[in-house]
């Protein structure tokens, strides 16, 4: 018979088990969406003017916002209330760096 641990023990499991399918799905799409752009199937013309500083900042805050997200969500909420500080540092810093990469590159 059963215990109460083995219920929780078997939707922990499932839970883990959704995350990983999820984050394969996810990487799938990733993939997919690069190897479009990197074969020009997404761009007529490699040489166009790019992004830009304007541009590139609002790209660099929705990565930002989205990885800081995932990463209080994985480290269990802690880095959302106890460690806030270092958790808005952590998205200037992402900022920034996604910001001036993303205006180099594109």
């Amino acid at each position: 018979m059963p215990s109460a641990q083995d219920h929780r023990d078997r939707k922990e499991a499932a839970r883990l088990l959704l995350a990983a399918a999820i984050a394969i799905l996810l990487l799938i799409v990733i993939g997919g969406a690069g190897l479009y752009f990197i074969a020009g199937l997404g761009a007529s013309d490699p040489f166009s003017a790019g992004l830009g500083l304007k541009g590139a900042a609002l790209v660099s805050f929705g990565v930002s916002f989205v990885i800081i997200i995932i990463m209080a969500i994985v480290s269990g909420g802690d880095a959302i209330f106890g460690e806030l500080p270092f958790t808005i540092a952590g998205f200037l810093i992402f900022f920034v760096i996604f910001w001036l990469m993303i205006a180099w590159i594109f």
